[in-house]
């Protein structure tokens, strides 16, 4: 995999496994539209390599406000909650019984210097009506 990271203060970028060093990154292959129904606990998976003393954040991005920051919660709001396991790149924010008004963009954040963020969509749809579509069709 080669990565690569651009060098502000030097304006020169850098790419190759060698190069970044202990500097923190995102695994990028992992789902970044998510979507769920209402009521359903809807997980935003983000991964970071290398974080090293570093601390991860999740951020709702409408109202700026921070959820998480490390294995700490920040909000109120129960139903908000990283899961970490021990001496894991993974830092999943869960969401228990969603809402439409949950829907939008949840940033995971690093808090280098630039800060580090990486975006993820969430969608949340209506309840489904089994009636008009029984368990034995695929609804997409």
């Amino acid at each position: 995999m080669v990565l690569g990271f651009f060098n502000e203060s030097q304006g020169t970028a850098h790419y190759g496994e060698d190069s970044v060093g202990s500097f923190p990154y995102f695994e990028y292959n992992v789902p970044r539209n998510v979507t769920t129904v209402v009521g359903q606990t809807a997980f935003l998976h983000c991964r970071v390599e290398q974080l090293g003393d570093k601390a991860v954040s999740w951020i709702r991005k409408r109202d700026l406000h921070i959820l998480t920051a490390g294995i700490l919660t920040y909000t109120s709001d129960q139903r908000f909650q990283v899961i970490r396991p021990e001496k894991s790149e993974n830092w999943t924010l869960q969401i228990k019984f969603p809402q439409e008004r949950d829907a939008g963009i949840y940033e995971c954040q690093v808090n280098t210097e630039p800060k580090m963020s990486l975006a993820f969509q969430l969608n949340v749809v209506g309840e489904l009506d089994y009636n008009l579509h029984p368990l034995s069709q695929t609804i997409l």
